[in-house]
């Protein structure tokens, strides 16, 4: 009987056990699957941004932080091409000096930089909340703030510091609950979800993350170009942007990372940026900071508002590679940054940048917008051929000129207008120093050396040929098919032979390629 209590009693355990452990199975179960389902429905721009950050963090010497002036104006990846420096751009569009405070100290968990670069803009802003802001905001604006606070830091594992900064910038107990789980809102995105953000969700990289940028492959005309009289008052008083300002330096400090300011270029500014500019400079002389000032027009030796520029305030991938040129000389001399180029430690940086430049290759292959393919062009140092015939339009577009002029370092294009053609160009970097052959008006040359060898040229008002070594069969301008096209662009290999074929039209992203 007794034999028999303790059997019952050991299968109720048994039973009880069992049940217990398909209980913690089953929730087990549905967390992964809540999970699962939060990846797949969360919007993906804080995923892409990131995608790279986890693998690369322990090797990464620089980060910068600002808003989308910084954002579209430093490529980690030309900064590597060039220096060797391995950085992140945790910049973020309308960010503010706040959000780049929780932001580092969010990077800080999984990375220790060696320096960090921090964009001024916007350093008058008197507001700690943003889904409140200055109080004289639309609804339409708080919420884009909320928005775009989603798309910097969703991606971000919930930990301690994540809480503290979403308690710290977000005010309304209800928005604070969606970011610390963001299902709440994104559950009923199961209608627009696609391939992309299943592939996304199990950590397949289905897009570019250019570590942190956002490279603008833009090119507008006819924004304004001014700024307001420059002031030397800096701001009356440390606003709350400022006051996180020194949060970010006392944490620099505390670490041992040396800190940057910058103000990256505007176009077009106003008292504001002025003040916040005159209260940088101060703050970075009362502490040794290196401020790299951008704002004052002296920056067109740097960059050129109306060629590198998309708009006002933003650069384009011609500016974007100035800036980050001219920010990496004085990063290379920042104590502990080395150059990293050829470390088989860092072979995913030599992998991610090689993986770009092929990519930068084959839009000059096809790049369908004439201005961004003259720019790329310049970007590049690619060699080629680049043909006006006689009447073109092109000629007479300003824009055209001040791109031609740039490529050729010299003002023949203007002549050409002037005569209304033709005009060749003849562009050779196969000895490593680009060297410039232009032709104006009507002409025959029978024999010069370029990088297609013994060349041939005949210009006129209707036709165009270049003909190599005594071929005359072969034109590298294709007068039959497209006798009618305003640009014709030939992109040259190292050793002149033909990489593309490019014609464009009066409306110049109207591109055939040959």
């Amino acid at each position: 009987m007794k034999d028999k209590m303790k059997k019952n009693t050991k299968n109720k355990i048994v039973r009880k056990l069992y049940s217990g452990i398909k209980i913690v199975i089953f929730f087990c179960i549905l967390f992964l699957m809540v999970e699962i389902a939060t990846k797949v429905v969360q919007r993906k721009e804080s995923v892409k941004k990131y995608s790279d950050f986890w693998e690369l963090s322990e090797q990464i010497d620089v980060l910068f932080f600002g808003s989308s002036h910084m954002l579209n104006g430093i490529n980690p990846l030309e900064l590597y091409a060039e220096y060797g420096i391995t950085s992140y751009n945790m910049a973020k569009h309308g960010g503010m000096i706040t959000e780049s405070y929780w932001m580092l100290m969010n990077a800080l968990d999984y990375c220790q930089p060696k320096c960090v670069v921090v964009d001024l803009w916007a350093l008058d802003r008197d507001y700690q909340y943003i889904d409140l802001m200055d109080g004289n905001r639309t609804q339409e604006e708080l919420d884009n703030s909320i928005s775009l606070f989603h798309d910097n830091i969703d991606s971000w594992p919930l930990t301690k510091t994540k809480i503290e900064a979403i308690n710290d910038l977000i005010s309304d107990y209800e928005i604070k609950k969606e970011f610390v789980w963001d299902f709440s809102i994104y559950h009923d995105r199961w209608s627009s979800v696609n391939a992309r953000d299943f592939k996304m969700a199990v950590g397949e990289k289905s897009e570019r993350s250019y570590l942190g940028a956002t490279p603008m492959y833009i090119f507008e005309s006819g924004f304004p170009i001014s700024q307001t009289q420059k002031i030397d008052e800096p701001l009356a008083y440390d606003t709350v942007c400022v006051k996180y300002l020194y949060k970010i330096m006392e944490e620099c400090e505390k670490r041992g990372i040396e800190i940057i300011f910058t103000f990256m270029p505007m176009a077009e500014s106003y008292a504001q940026d002025w003040l916040a500019v005159n209260t940088g400079e101060r703050i970075a002389g009362e502490h040794d900071i290196l401020f790299l000032n951008l704002l004052d027009h002296n920056s067109q030796n740097i960059i050129d508002y109306e060629l590198d520029m998309f708009d006002e305030g933003h650069a384009n991938t011609s500016g974007m590679r100035k800036l980050t040129s001219y920010v990496g000389q004085y990063l290379r001399k920042v104590d502990g940054i080395v150059d990293h180029r050829g470390d088989k430690e860092y072979q995913t940086w030599e992998n991610l940048v090689s993986q770009w430049q092929g990519e930068e290759i084959q839009r000059l292959l096809g790049e369908p917008d004439l201005y961004l393919e003259l720019n790329m062009i310049y970007d590049l140092n690619a060699s080629g051929i680049i043909f006006m015939p006689g009447n073109s339009s092109s000629l007479q577009d300003n824009i055209i000129q001040k791109l031609i002029m740039r490529l050729a370092g010299s003002d023949a294009v203007l002549r050409a207008a002037e005569q209304d053609g033709p005009y060749l160009m003849i562009r050779d970097g196969s000895s490593g120093v680009m060297q410039i052959q232009e032709f104006v008006g009507e002409q025959q040359i029978d024999s010069f050396e370029s990088i297609l060898g013994d060349t041939c040229y005949i210009g006129l008002k209707n036709f165009g040929a270049v003909y190599v070594d005594g071929n005359f069969e072969d034109n590298y301008l294709n007068m039959e098919e497209y006798y009618e096209t305003q640009v014709q662009v030939v992109i040259l290999g190292q050793d002149g032979e033909v990489m593309s074929k490019l014609y464009y039209d009066p409306v110049w992203n109207d591109m055939k390629k040959e």
